[in-house]
C-alpha cells in the first residue's frame, strides 16, 4: 500500500496554497475598510494587530478534484478489537437480583441512570454499575477463552459502557512494516502509527498455523474477529475502525522552522467586547464569512448563507447554559481568538495511543489541538480548532479575526483524532463522556468527570464501513439524555449510506451546500442526509473577491499565509477557508445552539424545532449541482447543464427561526 490515504484524504479540508496578490480584492477591502468601529459591519483592518487579521487559503485548480475524489482504504488499528458485554442482559438478572420491578428494566436500558423518578440516583447507579461490571468481567473472560485456542497472547480491557478491547500481542511481527505499507526506518522516521488496511470480505483460512498468526498482525485480527464472532458471546465483535477528519494532506516541503503546537500569538490585540451585544459583528475578517449571511440575492445576502446574522440583529446570541461537545482533535487554546474565551469548558483527551496523540501521553484532561501531523511530508489540520470555531469558540464581536456562529455557548472540546485519524474506541469512549454517561480514567487510574455534560455533540469524522455496533449504543445511549449528535456526511461525492457516523440510527446528518446555495461537489448525499449547511468550495470564486468560496475560521498555518491590508505574505496566520460537510456539520451544531438558546428546548423537540423553523425546502428533497463537477448525477432535464441529488429537505436557515417563540433559556 501507499500512503496515498494521507496525501488524497480530501475533501472535509481543502490544499492550501501560497497565495499570489488579486487585484478583486481592493473592492473587498476597501467596504471592510468602510465599517468602522461605531458602526455595523467588520472593524477597520489597519486597526486591529496582525494575528487578528492574517488568514490563509486561495482558489484551488480543478485539476484536482478528480484525485480528491478518488476511494480510500479502509483502515484498522491493527491487533485491536472491540467486543460488546452483553450489558442488557445482565441488566435484567441484576434488577430482579436486587427486587427491582421487572418493568424498570426497559428505562435502565434504554435511558441510562437518570431516568427513573421513582428510584433514588445511587440505586439507579448502582445496578447499572453492577450490571456493566458483570457483563464486562464475562466478556473478557470469554475473549481470553478464545485467544488461548487460537494461540494468541493479548490484552483485554473494559472501557466504559460494556465495550471490551482486545489488543493482539505478535512478537514475531515487525510493526513498521504494518506502516501503510512502508518498509523499516524510513516508516519510523515518519512516525506514523500502526495502521492496516481492512477488508470485511477477507476470511481466516480454516487451516492456519501458529507461525502465520505470529508473524502477521492482519490474519490474526482477522482470525481472532471470526472466532470471536462465531463464539456467540458478545453483543458485537468488530475492527478498531480508524475515522478520518478529511483534511488532504498534499505533499509539499517541510518549513525550516515547523512548531508541533500553534506558536503563541501577539498578545497586543483587544479583546473587550462591544456593546450592545447582537447586531452585525465587529470582527475584521466577517465580511469573508458569507456562510452567515442570510439566504438570498443582492448586497449582504449570500444564495449559500445560513441566515446566522438575521438571528444576531434580533439579538439573539446564544446562551452559555446551551453546551456543545466536538469530538475532534481538539482545541488550540493559545489562539489569538480563542485563548481567555468564556465560551470554552475544560475538555478532555481520549486519544489512548500515545503514539496516535502525539503529545508525549496517553487520556488526560488537557484538549490542546496537538496536530494531526502524519508523516513528515503533511501539516497540521487542526480541523477540531476549526470546525470549534464556528460553532462558537472563537470569540465574537471582540474586534479580532472571524465570528462564531454562536457568540454565546459553551463549547467543549473532545479529543479523539490525532495523528493519522482517530480510533473507533477512542470515539467510543468520547462520546459516552461528552454526554456525561462515563467518566474517563488516565493511566494512573484517576476519573475525569465531565463537568459540563452536552446538549449536542458535533462529530465531523468518517469511517467507511457500516456503523458500528460500539458507536450506535453510545449514541443511543447519548439521544437518551437528550443530547443531539450532529454528524458530517463524509465528502466523497458518493451515498452517506456508505459512512459512519452518518449511516447510524439518531443522528442529524448534515452534508454541504456552497456558496451558490447548490449541493457542494464533493458532499455525499442520499436519503440519510437530512440536511445541508454551508461547506464550501475552495474550488470556486463565485463572488469574484479572489478569494476561494470555503468556509473562514480559525486554524493556525504557516501555508500561504497573508496581510489583507497590504496583500504581503506572512510568516504565520490563524484564520483559513476550507471545505467539507466537516465545515457544514457546525454550522447545524451552531444553529442548535441558538434555537435551545431562544426557546430552552432539548433532545427530540429542539431537533423537531431545527427541522420545522430553520430550514429553507429543496423542491421534493434534492438539491441542484452542476452535472459537469457530479459524476453520474441526474439531470433535471434532457440536456441539461444542471443536475439534482437527494440531499434531505433543504438547506439551514436561521432567518426562518429568528423570531422568538417559547420559553427563552436564561442568559448567563
Amino acid at each position: 500500500m501507499s500512503h496515498r490515504r494521507w496525501r488524497l484524504a480530501a475533501l472535509a479540508l481543502a490544499p492550501l496554497l501560497a497565495l499570489g496578490a488579486c487585484d478583486q480584492l481592493g473592492d473587498v477591502w476597501d467596504r471592510m475598510r468602510g465599517g468602522g468601529e461605531q458602526g455595523p459591519g467588520p472593524t477597520a483592518l489597519e486597526s486591529v494587530p496582525l494575528a487578528a487579521r492574517a488568514l490563509s487559503g486561495s482558489v484551488q485548480p480543478q485539476g484536482q478534484i478528480a484525485t480528491l475524489l478518488q476511494a480510500e482504504p479502509v483502515m484498522i488499528a491493527p491487533g485491536e478489537i472491540l467486543v460488546g458485554a452483553r450489558v442488557e442482559q445482565e441488566l435484567a438478572e441484576t434488577a430482579t437480583e436486587m427486587g427491582l420491578a421487572s418493568n424498570l428494566v426497559r428505562s435502565l436500558r434504554v435511558q441510562g441512570l437518570d431516568a427513573i423518578e421513582d428510584l433514588p440516583d445511587n440505586v439507579i447507579a448502582q445496578v447499572r454499575s453492577r450490571a456493566e461490571a458483570e457483563a464486562s468481567d464475562t466478556a473478557r473472560g470469554a475473549a481470553r477463552d478464545v485467544l488461548n485456542r487460537l494461540g494468541i497472547e493479548g490484552e483485554i480491557a473494559v472501557r466504559p459502557g460494556g465495550v471490551v478491547t482486545v489488543s493482539l500481542a505478535t512478537a514475531g511481527a515487525d510493526p513498521t512494516s504494518l506502516r501503510f505499507g512502508q518498509q523499516g526506518e524510513a516508516a519510523a522516521a515518519q512516525e506514523i502509527p500502526d495502521a492496516i488496511e481492512w477488508n470485511a470480505a477477507d476470511r481466516c483460512p480454516r487451516i492456519v498455523t501458529q507461525g502465520q498468526l505470529e508473524n502477521d498482525i492482519g490474519l490474526a485480527t482477522r482470525c481472532a474477529i471470526q472466532r470471536l464472532t462465531s463464539s456467540g458471546d458478545f453483543e458485537y465483535v468488530e475492527p478498531n475502525y480508524i475515522a478520518d477528519s478529511g483534511f488532504s494532506r498534499p505533499p509539499r516541503e517541510r518549513p525550516k522552522t515547523q512548531p508541533t503546537t500553534p506558536s503563541q500569538p501577539s498578545p497586543s490585540q483587544p479583546t473587550t467586547p462591544a456593546t450592545p451585544r447582537g447586531g452585525l459583528p465587529n470582527d475584521p475578517l466577517y465580511a469573508l464569512q458569507w456562510h452567515y449571511r442570510p439566504h438570498g440575492a443582492g448586497e449582504g445576502f449570500s444564495p449559500g448563507g445560513a441566515g446566522f446574522a438575521t438571528f444576531w440583529e434580533a439579538t439573539q446570541i446564544g446562551s452559555r447554559n446551551v453546551r456543545v461537545a466536538v469530538l475532534d482533535t481538539g482545541l488550540d487554546l493559545t489562539h489569538p481568538d480563542i485563548r481567555g474565551s468564556t465560551n470554552v469548558a475544560t475538555g478532555v483527551d481520549l486519544i489512548n495511543n500515545p503514539e496516535r496523540g502525539g503529545d508525549g501521553d496517553g487520556i488526560d484532561a488537557d484538549a490542546q489541538d496537538a496536530g494531526d501531523r502524519c508523516g513528515t511530508q503533511t501539516e497540521n489540520s487542526y480541523h477540531g480548532t476549526h470546525v470549534a470555531g464556528t460553532i462558537g469558540a472563537a470569540t465574537t464581536n471582540d474586534r479580532v479575526g472571524v465570528a462564531g456562529g454562536a457568540w454565546d455557548v459553551t463549547v467543549v472540546p473532545v479529543r479523539v483524532l490525532g495523528r493519522c485519524g482517530g480510533e473507533l474506541a477512542d470515539i467510543v469512549s468520547g462520546i459516552r463522556w461528552a454526554a456525561g454517561i462515563a467518566p474517563a480514567q488516565n493511566a494512573g487510574g484517576q476519573q475525569i468527570i465531565n463537568r459540563t455534560p452536552a446538549d449536542i455533540i458535533n462529530m465531523s469524522l468518517t469511517i467507511q464501513a457500516p456503523c458500528p455496533a460500539s458507536m450506535q449504543a453510545a449514541i443511543d445511549a447519548a439521544v437518551a439524555r437528550n443530547v443531539v449528535v450532529v454528524v458530517a456526511a463524509g465528502n466523497k461525492a458518493n451515498q452517506a449510506s456508505l459512512y459512519a457516523p452518518a449511516n447510524c440510527n439518531n443522528v442529524v446528518v448534515v452534508g454541504a451546500n456552497d456558496a451558490r446555495g447548490g449541493l457542494s461537489f464533493y458532499s455525499n448525499f442520499g436519503p440519510q442526509v437530512d440536511l445541508l449547511a454551508p461547506g464550501g468550495d475552495v474550488f470556486s470564486d463565485s463572488d469574484n473577491d479572489g478569494r476561494p468560496d470555503g468556509v473562514l475560521s480559525t486554524r493556525t498555518t504557516a501555508a500561504g499565509c497573508y496581510d489583507p491590508v497590504n496583500q504581503n505574505s506572512t510568516q504565520q496566520c490563524y484564520y483559513s477557508f476550507l471545505q467539507g460537510t466537516s465545515m457544514a456539520a457546525p454550522h447545524v451544531s451552531a444553529a442548535l445552539a441558538l434555537l435551545a438558546s431562544q426557546t430552552g428546548l432539548r433532545g427530540a423537540q429542539l431537533e423537531d424545532a431545527l427541522f420545522t423553523r430553520a430550514i429553507s425546502p429543496h423542491a421534493s428533497g434534492y438539491a441542484q449541482i452542476e452535472c459537469a463537477r457530479s459524476a453520474n448525477a441526474t439531470p433535471i432535464s434532457a440536456g441539461s447543464a444542471t443536475c439534482a441529488r437527494p440531499s434531505g429537505r433543504g438547506l439551514l436557515d436561521l432567518a426562518r427561526a429568528a423570531q422568538t417563540i417559547g420559553p427563552a433559556a436564561a442568559s448567563p
